[in-house]
């Protein structure tokens, strides 16, 4: 008996709400997962960052409203193993899922969903390169946004983003910024993963 190749594990795109909804939804025959067309990429798994607009709790379901400022959409939960009783209405989430298509209405199956700092937004905004009719976010985002944009955290954040080449970035470099407590920060985010040591004294948003 020869055993079935195991199937890959599928890269969860970054793409924003507005690239699930206009992208063409295909659907597959056998094992090959279903997918859409986004551009030139064939994508079954993606990775949204929003804010959370509406909970609702579904005969079948339960689902929550995603806005990420270039639309909204729902992401559903069918299996009672994934709980949703951590994030609530006004939260801002990293959200991983599945795309279905079910009457013409684009929906995302969620697979793992996370509440993050407002300041990711500022993040995933960069590496999306959104242009100027899709930059707008939400009103909670912006509103979250704006209490946090100015804390040196944010700044320490935005500043590897924005400095790194691939390669990462050196230390001195974000020193030379001089955000206050800028070394006890770069301390606490390396303990909270939210950046790495790519190479020793090399920092780099983990992505």
């Amino acid at each position: 008996m020869v055993d079935a190749p195991l199937q890959k594990r599928q890269t969860a795109y970054k793409v924003t709400v507005k690239d699930i909804i206009d992208s063409r939804y295909i659907k597959t025959s056998g094992m090959e997962p279903n997918y859409l067309e986004v551009g030139s990429k064939q994508i079954s798994r993606v990775n949204i960052l929003g804010v959370i607009v509406e909970k609702l709790d579904m005969d079948n379901y339960k689902a929550l409203v995603i806005d990420d400022g270039s639309g909204r959409i729902s992401a559903r939960v069918f299996d009672g193993n994934i709980f949703l009783s951590n994030v609530e209405v006004g939260d801002v989430v990293n959200l991983i899922g599945r795309p279905r298509e079910f009457s013409s209405e684009k929906y995302v199956i969620i697979e793992a969903i996370k509440k993050t700092d407002p300041a990711w937004a500022r993040v995933r905004d960069l590496e999306l390169q959104k242009n100027s009719d899709n930059s707008k976010k939400s009103k909670v985002i912006q509103d979250k946004e704006e209490k946090v944009d100015s804390s040196p955290k944010n700044k320490i954040i935005l500043a590897i983003k924005e400095l790194d080449d691939g390669d990462g970035v050196l230390i001195e470099n974000i020193l030379s910024k001089n955000v206050d407590g800028a070394e006890k920060i770069i301390d606490t985010l390396l303990k909270e993963g939210g950046i790495f040591e790519v190479k020793p004294g090399k920092l780099k948003v983990l992505e």
